[in-house]
């Protein structure tokens, strides 16, 4: 992920461009930790007006918001941005009044982030504006450079770093106003210009201006998403401006739950590619192995080739790229696309995504495999469809595999994959860019086979009012949920499992206590896994009113946390949902004394989910069993109404209480 950083009081304003990592010109927003090693700026920044193309923007101090909202912490006056294409510089200027006391703490401090592998930074100014004074605040010896990495935590090494200027003195009231330039781009996209204009950000803004110098002998496309917007174009010789200059624009009410393929912001996409064949040329070039195999990568593909079946080739090179070779991404420079050589990754039994698919790959075809590398956005999915052709769609790398006549998708980051390959669960990518000769369009990504289904069954031997509630709980996990618990017990201390476990079941019993250690049991071959839970309840009759009869309740937590409201009902935006999602809860009460007969089933039918409960009690034993499944991953926002009355209907049918006689 490629670009610059700036004070965290404009979040709001990058956050687009941040989701589309890579683009030139690409303002990544946040201030957080930073690593120990600081610097002076003396040596790797420098001061200096703008360069001549430039033609700053002027805002107007007396601007006011319309229909400001009360909790705002500022109010943006001007954003401008300008982009030299021929001469590969990004000129920003920012300009914002500070309303509150958070907006003094979040507004004060100024992060710029740049890569130095191919980037140069340089101050114009920052000063800030109180009343008629104007107050200079550039002062080189008060910026530090840091080496923020920002992401380790994700296993990831970009190399960026960090130009931090702490303003002086800020109070309610003042305006900030800071400029500065990058110059040069990441050399990995071979010239190839990406970059996104925004037209509405969640703050009020009173100006969004965005200028691109563009040489005529190359071609620009412009794809507006959610906006009508037009740039105002003047001609040159040499060189066509593109101009987007937008005026009092409210800020974007951005509602909750939204599906993680729907963006909200209106924005304009600029990219060189017209098609996605010429991307897949672009990426040919960065995946093509040239060097060959080393003796011990060679040695270990001559064992692999023992394996008699095709298909047991490939589960058995999948297996060690996910789990022996481990994720860890160096992506300095131009590694943030480039992929490194494979019998390397082989050696140091290291890589980020792209280097564990072309490990896998280029593994597979010395195998006489067919298989190559993907590209997907494992964020937007298959909104990527409706981009204009770029090299920054893409934000992950997995693998295509075709054998006996068929294509398989898999993912060599992934962990803990068991069974067999047509049940091995792959996210919902939706599409992507298959890098092989010939490809001219992203390829659907069909769903897989492995999808997620829990069965849990409570088995409660409940005593009478004074003696303690005997508590069995198993489950089955199937496909992915097989997997996530798989993962959960290889790499999470047992002790912490149990606490954890326990908490779950305190909510509805406080006086709960494990009795024995889980039972885990894992069936690799059928990708299903076991775990078996115990516990004694104390006290889990209550008295219900003054007739002395006490009362016992089961609640499915488990089932609930899928029947929840979002806080925004009357919506705009599609609904998110949990998808894909399949659980059954059964559980089987055994009571100290008879209870009347009684059987009763009731659904609820949605085309985003289905719902059911049954009920039946006989004798001592009651038996009540939820079972839910999501069908869709969002409900169109006309639907929701619908929806939310049949997750109503569902949430009134949970739970069951049983009174003693």
């Amino acid at each position: 992920m490629q670009g610059l950083v700036f004070h965290q009081g404009l979040v709001s304003i990058i956050a687009g461009w941040l989701r589309r990592a890579g683009c030139l010109g690409v303002f990544l927003l946040a201030v957080q930790g930073f690593a120990a090693e600081v610097s002076s700026a003396t040596a790797a920044t420098t001061v200096s007006p703008p360069g001549s193309w430039v033609k700053p923007q002027f805002f107007n101090r007396q601007a006011s918001p319309n229909n400001l909202e009360s909790s705002a912490d500022e109010f943006l006056l001007l954003q401008e941005r300008q982009i030299n294409v021929p001469q590969g510089e990004t000129f920003l200027h920012s300009v914002r009044q500070i309303l509150t006391t958070a907006g003094v703490q979040k507004g004060a401090t100024i992060t710029i982030d740049f890569n130095p592998e191919y980037q140069s930074l340089t101050w114009h100014w920052a000063r800030i504006w109180r009343g008629t004074q104007h107050l200079e605040r550039l002062d080189t010896n008060d910026v530090k450079i840091v080496q923020p990495e920002r992401e380790v935590d994700d296993y990831i090494l970009n190399g960026q770093k960090s130009a931090i200027l702490v303003l002086n003195d800020v109070r309610i009231g003042d305006i900030i106003d800071y400029s500065y330039s990058v110059t040069g781009t990441n050399p990995v996209f071979g010239g190839h210009f990406s970059a996104e204009i925004p037209v509405q950000v969640e703050q009020p803004a009173d100006r969004l201006v965005t200028r691109v110098l563009w040489p005529t002998q190359r071609h620009l496309f412009a794809r507006p998403h959610g906006c009508v917007v037009q740039p105002a174009l003047v001609a040159g010789k040499e060189v066509m401006e593109y101009v987007w200059d937008l005026r009092q624009i409210p800020g974007l009410a951005i509602e909750d739950s939204l599906p993680r393929w729907y963006d909200p912001e209106a924005w304009v996409q600029l990219s060189e590619f017209r098609t996605w064949a010429e991307v897949n040329q672009w990426a040919l070039a960065l995946f093509q192995v040239t060097a060959p195999s080393s003796p011990e990568l060679a040695r270990k593909i001559a064992q692999w080739k023992q394996i008699p079946s095709q298909e047991d080739q490939v589960l058995a090179v999948l297996r060690f790229v996910q789990d022996d070779v481990r994720y860890f991404g160096i992506e300095i420079g131009e590694s943030g696309e480039k992929p490194t050589d494979p019998s390397t990754v082989f050696s140091r039994r290291f890589g980020d995504c792209k280097d564990k698919s072309l490990l896998f790959v280029t593994i597979l075809r010395a195998l006489g495999i067919q298989a190559y590398p993907e590209l997907v956005n494992a964020d937007m999915g298959r909104a990527i469809e409706d981009w204009q052709p770029t090299a920054v769609a893409f934000d992950h790398c997995i693998a295509m595999v075709q054998f006996d006549g068929q294509p398989h998708w898999v993912d060599p980051t992934m962990n803990y994959q068991r069974g067999p390959l047509a049940a091995h669960y792959l996210p919902g990518y939706d599409c992507g860019l298959v890098i092989a000769p010939g490809t001219t369009r992203l390829t659907s990504i069909p769903h897989t086979a492995g999808r997620p289904v829990t069965t849990t069954t409570e088995y409660f031997q409940v005593g009478r009012k004074t003696e303690p509630t005997i508590l069995k709980v198993v489950t089955v996990a199937e496909g992915r949920d097989a997997e996530s618990l798989r993962e959960l017990f290889a790499g999470t201390k047992r002790s912490d499992i149990e606490k954890n476990y326990t908490h779950f079941y305190s909510t509805l019993y406080p006086e709960i206590k494990m009795s024995s250690a889980i039972a885990f049991e894992d069936d690799e071959q059928q990708n299903r896994v076991q775990t078996t839970e115990f516990y004694t309840i104390d006290n889990l009759w209550t008295e219900a009113d003054t007739s002395h009869k006490v009362t016992c309740d089961f609640y499915p937590s488990s089932i609930s946390r899928f029947l929840k409201r979002p806080v925004d009902i009357t919506r705009s935006s599609p609904l998110g949902i949990s998808f894909p999602q399949h659980e059954i809860l059964r559980t089987e009460v055994t009571l100290p004394n008879a209870v009347a007969s009684e059987s009763d089933e009731k659904s609820v039918a949605d085309p985003a989910f289905t719902f059911r409960k049954t009920f039946r009690s006989n004798g001592r034993n009651v038996v009540t069993e939820y079972e839910y499944q999501s069908l869709d991953d969002s409900v169109a926002p006309e639907r929701v109404g619908d929806y939310l009355e049949q997750i109503n209907h569902a949430s009134k049918l949970l739970g069951t209480t049983l009174v003693s006689p």
